[in-house]
């Protein structure tokens, strides 16, 4: 049997945190580095362009009206319209929608599609809430963020807590602020409105094409292989 491979994280663990905006900078650091890029280069890609902060109110199914709050960053757009999912999760933070929209722009940019990064975020707990209730607070974030998404300028797309469901309710709430229908605000919708075949299992599907691609590289076998 051939030994097993232990393979070690090449970028620097950021001690004593969990911020995920302190660990993509951390890695960023060190992608900047071996790249050689310049200042201003390296000033530019390291904010965001935008950030967006919403406060909507939802009236819920006990008759009360919750506020919750949502994001929206905008990372970088020099690519092109900037491109990103939206979570749904009771432990969102303005620093991990910061951090997730980075590193659309970097996955963008390394696959060489004409997109920049972005990234969206409402903090809920939609285990917890009504198909109603989810709806009124997607449509409501929608209109919170009409002036952010566009087909040329930011696309939507699932992400954890939402999926089909959730961007066909984007898709039906922006065409109706933009008097027509927006079929290419969002990514990620129902096939009977125009989604792709193959894009719920694609994240999953790219998790186990770059896990075989860098065992490859390191030449792993999967047979002696583990994840921690």
């Amino acid at each position: 049997m051939a030994p097993t491979t232990v393979y070690k994280e090449p970028a620097p663990q950021v001690a004593h945190t969990e911020n995920p905006l302190e660990s993509m900078m951390s890695r960023f650091n060190v992608a900047a580095d071996i790249l050689g890029l310049d200042s201003a280069t390296y000033e530019v890609l390291k904010a965001a362009d935008k950030q967006v902060i919403v406060h909507m109110p939802v009236s819920m199914d006990d008759g009360k009206v919750r506020v919750f709050e949502g994001y929206r960053v905008v990372h970088n757009t020099i690519l092109g319209p900037s491109k990103g999912g939206i979570r749904y999760d009771k432990n969102v933070s303005l620093d991990e929608v910061k951090a997730l929209a980075a590193w659309m722009t970097w996955k963008c940019a390394v696959v060489d599609i004409p997109y920049g990064g972005a990234k969206g975020g409402i903090i809920c707990d939609p285990t917890t809430m009504s198909l109603g209730e989810l709806e009124r607070l997607t449509r409501a974030y929608t209109v919170a963020m009409k002036d952010v998404f566009g087909p040329d300028r930011d696309i939507p797309a699932p992400d954890m807590g939402t999926g089909p469901r959730e961007m066909a309710w984007i898709m039906d709430e922006f065409s109706k602020t933009a008097g027509q229908t927006s079929s290419a605000v969002v990514t990620g919708k129902p096939l009977v409105m125009g989604g792709s075949l193959g894009r719920t299992e694609a994240t999953g599907r790219g998790v186990m094409v770059s896990c075989l691609a860098a065992m490859n590289k390191l030449d792993m076998q999967i047979e002696n292989t583990s994840v921690a």
